[in-house]
């Protein structure tokens, strides 16, 4: 057997009568076991020390989604354990994570004479993420390495066979940019959008502010990830860098100067709260709040169309734009199994207070779970529930999470409370203010909580209508078909009681079909 990574890269082999295999991601049980068997290593001496520290380490890489999938790269997994090691815990903000590993992939770097030194690497190589990003044509994630070159030549003197050097070196062995054929591409999306970041915390306020305002490309979707790493670059800078960065938005949406006595549009507010509010959430854990009082004004109006005691005096069709808005933009209602805010707590168990959404899904999908049917088409849509999801689906979804599909009895205690309640809300009959069913008149799924009034006295969102949701249960003895419970879009009212249940195959798909999560109580 023979192993290489920088000839692969290199198209320089394919030995005669040798067969070509390409190693695969790392499965979660094999990076424990490199975990274990790292700590074992390092702390020979000490084994009861290197059993602590690797369970510290399992945790660390388990904690959170973006690490667990970059720990499934064994170079990346080298990395993450390196850090541990070196920092004592994972970095909390994704900046802080994303820049130390890159870091550590630029220095271990192979040294060699004239070549660039890792802080040098890294700033060439913001500079080609920044080019990629802002190409004629749209963000490109792959781009050919001869074009690159040419982005790349004033770096080097403009120099483009220098440049076009550098970036074959950095190919072979960086890991951090890859080799696709006559092309070139960062090896993780999220490499790019961090030195993407990076490049435009180094310009001036009014560079940074034209490049992302002027030319409305902070609100574009795939701008979200690089405005969100940038809020936590500029607060490492310092708070103040990070407070102009949100009033830039805010001067955005109310123009600057503003005009006297003019709102913005409902569903320009959800644009604008849906950025900066999950900006702040990547911030929550140094406890960031801006200074602007309009960014509390914005989080007002477009909060309440998800209150009952507001939503009542907004038209559907407005909250309905404003809430679509808002998930295009980010909805920073929308949490992952993993936080507490995710649940409502039922006794007995936690259920979740939404469907599982299009913007969770994609999590899955992205770390290789299954598309479900018209997956492209949900995309945009993405605090909707998502739809075309057999039950096989669901199930492995939860079990990537980590939790479970609820039983029938307990989707039912949800939704009946312990007075036995006919619908979520009460005794009340279905009305279109309630629930988004067939009288309701859209004609498909609409994003969660979008019906406040139909919400359990608890909090749990759409247990009547938008779709219906698989549970874990058999229909009946003959186990040829799974239970679904809460009717959708598509039904009549009758359809919406607590205690109705349909049974369909388990491998059968409709746009109406959904789930939700469920765990045990945790302390």
């Amino acid at each position: 057997m023979v192993t290489t990574r920088p000839k692969a890269y290199e198209e320089e082999v394919l030995l005669a009568d040798f067969h070509a295999a390409r190693i695969g991601p790392l499965e979660p049980e094999a990076v424990r076991t490199f975990l274990e068997r790292w700590a074992a290593a390092l702390l020979a001496e000490n084994p009861e020390r290197a059993r602590r520290h690797a369970r510290e380490l399992i945790e660390a890489v388990e904690s959170r989604l973006e690490i667990r999938r970059i720990a499934s790269n064994p170079v990346m997994l080298s990395a993450l354990a390196v850090l541990q090691w070196n920092e004592k815990r994972m970095p909390e903000r994704r900046a802080d994570l994303y820049d130390s590993i890159l870091m550590w992939l630029a220095r271990s770097r192979k040294r060699r004479p004239g070549r660039l030194n890792p802080e040098e690497c890294i700033k060439v190589l913001q500079e080609l993420a920044g080019a990629m990003q802002r190409h004629t044509e749209g963000r490109q994630v792959q781009v050919p390495r001869e074009w690159a070159a040419r982005e790349l030549k004033s770096q080097f003197q403009g120099d483009a066979g220098r440049a076009l050097a550098f970036l074959k070196e950095e190919e072979a062995d960086s890991g951090i940019v890859v080799n696709r054929g006559a092309d070139v591409k960062f090896w993780h999306l999220t490499f790019h959008e961090f030195l993407a970041a990076r490049l435009l915390a180094g310009m001036n306020d009014d560079e940074r502010r034209g490049l992302l305002f002027a030319e409305g490309r902070a609100w574009l979707p795939e701008w979200r990830e690089v405005v969100l790493l940038l809020a936590g670059i500029l607060h490492q800078q310092r708070d103040k860098k990070v407070d102009a960065l949100v009033s830039e938005a805010l001067d955005d949406l109310y123009g600057s100067p503003p005009r006297a006595g003019v709102k913005p549009e409902l569903t320009k507010q959800a644009r604008c709260f849906g950025l900066l509010g999950a900006m702040l959430r990547d911030l929550q854990p140094l406890g960031y709040a801006p200074p602007d009082p309009r960014y509390a004004e914005v989080k007002n109006a477009v909060l309440g169309i998800f209150e009952a005691s507001k939503a009542a005096a907004i038209p559907l069709q407005t909250r309905l734009a404003a809430a679509e808005a808002l998930g295009q933009a980010g909805d920073p209602r929308l949490r992952l199994p993993s936080d507490p805010d995710y649940w409502v707590k039922v006794e007995g168990f936690e259920i979740g207070k939404y469907p599982v959404t299009v913007q969770e899904y994609a999590r899955f999908v992205d770390d290789g779970g299954p598309k479900p049917e018209r997956w492209d088409g949900q995309l945009p849509r993405a605090n909707c529930p998502v739809v075309g999801v057999t039950w096989f689906e669901a199930k492995a979804y939860c079990d990537w999470a980590r939790v479970r599909l609820p039983s029938e009895k307990e989707w039912e205690r949800a939704a009946r409370g312990t007075e036995g309640r006919e619908y979520p809300w009460g005794n009340q009959e279905p009305d279109p203010d309630r629930a988004n069913y067939r009288e309701t008149k859209l004609g498909q799924a609409s994003p969660v909580g979008l019906f406040p009034r139909g919400s359990t006295p608890g909090g749990i969102a759409d247990l009547a209508g938008n779709v219906w949701e698989w549970v874990d249960d058999w229909y009946d003895d003959s186990k040829k078909y799974r239970v679904l419970r809460g009717g959708s879009w598509n039904d009549y009212s009758s359809f919406l009681g607590a205690s109705v249940r349909l049974g369909l195959r388990p491998g059968d798909w409709n746009d109406y079909y959904g789930f939700r999560c469920a765990r045990e109580v945790f302390p």
